[in-house]
């Protein structure tokens, strides 16, 4: 196999397994076992790696090794907080410069969460939030916030896709966009600002570890 073609297809297969759950946090990534599964040098395995862990997937510890992320419920909170910080700042800045084209947006991705949550397609689910979340920060211009808040809705949308379980109750999540929606519509900033907080501060306390049932990394291969 080529080079690009071992780096891509271990990528794909590493990310895959990570985002539907099949390998536990934690997972220590040897390059040379999945050289030899994958019958090459561990040149593109390396890449493969640094591509994971550009994305936030995997962590690099240097005299130890790569692992699948692992992030202490402290680092998740931290996350949050700052996450709380710029979508308030999203709203000071963007509220003013909302337009129809942006609230059918926000509409269009709470339906699009409804068919996947309808669908038990997590990964569908967690993409239209984060994307839900973007437009508020699209609609400031601010070029730093809109890349910031894409920053920490992806990394945040990792540690929900890891460690958040599917359950009935995020059915709520769905009823506070709608009520976020409502709240733009009714043009009342200050109350859209606190259903915000506590929007976040419900989809915190979701994130537990849970007893999905992990595989081996090398049956990946």
């Amino acid at each position: 196999m080529r080079k690009e073609t071992v780096e891509q297809k271990v990528y794909q297969l590493i990310k895959n397994a990570i985002l539907r759950r099949q390998i536990a946090p934690g997972n220590q990534l040897f390059e040379s076992a999945i050289a030899a599964k994958v019958n090459a040098s561990r040149t593109p395995i390396r890449s493969a790696i640094s591509k994971l862990e550009a994305e936030g997937l995997v962590d690099v510890i240097p005299n130890k090794g790569a692992f699948i992320v692992q992030p202490t419920m402290e680092e998740m909170i931290q996350a949050f907080e700052m996450r709380k910080v710029l979508e308030e700042m999203a709203i000071r800045e963007g509220y003013s410069k909302l337009v129809k084209t942006h609230i059918a947006l926000l509409k269009s991705h709470t339906e699009e969460m409804s068919k996947a949550f309808e669908a038990g397609d997590m990964l569908v689910y967690h993409e239209q939030n984060k994307t839900f979340h973007l437009i508020m920060a699209n609609a400031s211009g601010n070029r730093y916030l809109i890349d910031f808040m894409e920053r920490i809705l992806n990394q945040i949308t990792i540690y929900m896709i890891l460690y958040d379980v599917f359950r009935e109750n995020d059915e709520n999540d769905l009823l506070e966009h709608h009520q976020i929606i409502q709240l733009i519509e009714m043009n009342d900033k200050e109350s859209l600002l606190e259903v915000v907080k506590e929007h976040l501060n419900r989809s915190l306390t979701k994130l537990e570890k849970d007893k999905h049932k992990h595989q081996s990394l090398t049956k990946l291969f």
